[in-house]
């Protein structure tokens, strides 16, 4: 895909739906996967950090931060609204006390104190921000666990910086219990702190691993978290310590940025190999029968091919896997249509354009269809169909425009032309029944013939643009199949 599309593409995402947990996340190589909201953070800050390496343009990669960085508020902000605790009447609400890093202190206390749902706990103010750390004195109350005192979190606001997260480090920084101190010093110095907020948070884990496990009312560690962008850190009286159940345990889901299969055809693709990357299509659908993507891509460059049966065994394959995709049902209409088996073509173009008003492709072609069997009011009736519907390709939407001026002009070239017919059959008949002038039957002769000639001539140059049009649509370029093949229904809130 070229660089605009690319843009393209970031500026068309959408944030502010709030998603749910385990969120489901559409991969680079197109298959869907659920993520918790751990590894979903870590996930897009993952991608942050590799940005530079995944993309040589600055604008591409300043666009893919961008990204990355709206999803992580996006997530954070639907953690919080799904799992975050609530404030009497009176309190600073939790946006205000932590601002866009409240899910990431909800997520951190329903860990360490063991809670499924939201949260019962009330934050009061010990120490106001500044440089980037405050302190809050928390108070808890566990379902089943004996009653506790209050807690210390301190609050740790770092200067969020990409190359914070390495490959090799933690997932999404650390969270742990006091039983992994060395965890703290290892992730000390790799992530050797430059700004105060991020010094005082490395230094404070320090401090308390010296003071080791107290007794009685000494502060002991009960937990700690960090990211690339802030770091938590939780403490209490050690008898209180005791009494907490066990923290959930976490087990991340790996995630891996080498170059995934679906990387490797679209290099096969973009170097012109279209044989083999249709064979890679095939291979890729063969071992992964719910990769939509590469049915879409199969479909496509085998129609570009001229393998007409092998795009429809690919497309219909994918259709019964995704029934309700458009794309897919786009081309199989198209796979059809080449073949000649207009009927069944026609079928799967409606039903393209049902489960995708927008489109234009499927619109277009199924216009066409109708125009060529003379079916002129279904044509119409199609075309007033799009209303208001934002078209996906600027290039289809042209043609439809133009189809559309060509049906008007068809009609405007066909009543001129029985209107000079008429009066010229009507002058001939003047002079025959009513003995008007010979002069006026042979001007009425003379309007036939350019009446006839302006029928016919309107009506083959408009065939001569319907196959033209059906022409530019059949032999598609490959990079205008390429944006179409990352078009997707979504029955359900996914994120990319």
């Amino acid at each position: 895909m070229d660089k605009n599309w690319k843009l393209l593409r970031y500026d068309r995402k959408d944030y502010t739906e709030l998603v749910d947990f385990p969120v489901e996340i559409v991969g680079r190589d197109g298959v869907v996967r659920r993520y918790s909201y751990e590894d979903s953070i870590r996930l897009y800050q993952k991608r942050i950090t590799s940005a530079s390496n995944r993309y040589r343009d600055a604008d591409l990669v300043r666009a893919e931060v961008n990204h990355c960085s709206s999803r992580i508020d996006q997530l954070r902000r639907s953690y919080f609204h799904r799992y975050g605790w609530g404030t009497p009447e009176g309190l600073p609400t939790a946006e205000e006390s932590f601002g866009d890093l409240a899910g990431e202190v909800a997520a951190f206390l329903c860990r360490v104190l063991g809670i499924e749902g939201r949260p019962d706990v009330r934050f009061d103010l010990v120490e106001a921000e500044r440089d980037g750390v405050a302190t809050w004195y928390l108070t808890p109350h566990i379902p089943g666990a004996p009653t506790t005192s209050g807690m210390l979190l301190y609050f740790h606001r770092f200067e969020a910086r990409p190359q914070d997260v390495r490959a090799d480090g933690p997932p999404t920084g650390g969270t742990g219990r006091t039983k992994g101190e060395s965890t703290a010093a290892e992730g000390e110095a790799r992530s050797k702190p430059k700004d105060p907020a991020r010094d005082a948070f490395f230094r404070r884990l320090k401090d308390l691993e010296r003071s080791g496990r107290g007794t009685g009312d000494a502060e002991r560690l009960v937990a700690f978290h960090h990211t690339v962008d802030c770091g938590l850190v939780l403490t209490g009286r050690a008898a209180d310590c005791d009494a907490l159940p066990p923290p959930k345990d976490l087990v991340s889901q790996p995630v891996d940025l080498a170059p995934t299969p679906w990387d490797e055809l679209l290099e096969i693709v973009r170097k012109g190999d279209y044989e083999a990357a249709l064979r890679r299509c095939k291979d890729l659908a063969q071992e992964q029968p719910w990769h939509r993507n590469a049915y879409v891509a199969g479909a496509m460059i085998a129609n570009y091919l001229g393998e007409h049966l092998v795009g429809e065994d690919l497309a219909l394959i994918g259709s019964r896997y995704f029934p309700a995709d458009g794309t897919l049902l786009y081309y199989l209409g198209m796979s059809r249509l080449r073949q000649g088996r207009l009927a069944e073509a026609e079928q799967a173009l409606r039903a393209s354009v049902a489960n995708a008003p927008d489109l234009v492709s499927a619109r277009l072609m199924l216009a066409v269809n109708l125009l060529q069997s003379g079916r002129m009011a279904q044509a119409r009736e199609l075309l007033a169909e799009r209303g208001s519907v934002v078209p996906d390709d600027r290039r289809a939407e042209a043609d439809l425009a133009l189809l559309e001026q060509w049906l008007r002009w068809r009609t405007w070239t066909l009543w001129a032309g029985i209107a000079l017919v008429g009066l010229g059959v009507f002058a001939t008949l003047g002079t025959l029944i009513w003995g008007a002038s010979s002069h006026v039957g042979l001007l009425g002769a003379l309007l036939v013939i350019p009446g006839v000639v302006v029928a016919a001539l309107g009506q083959a140059a408009f065939r001569h643009e319907l196959r033209s049009i059906a022409d530019r649509q059949r032999f598609e370029e490959i990079s205008q199949g390429l944006r179409r093949l990352h078009r997707r229904s979504r029955s359900s809130p996914r994120v990319s």
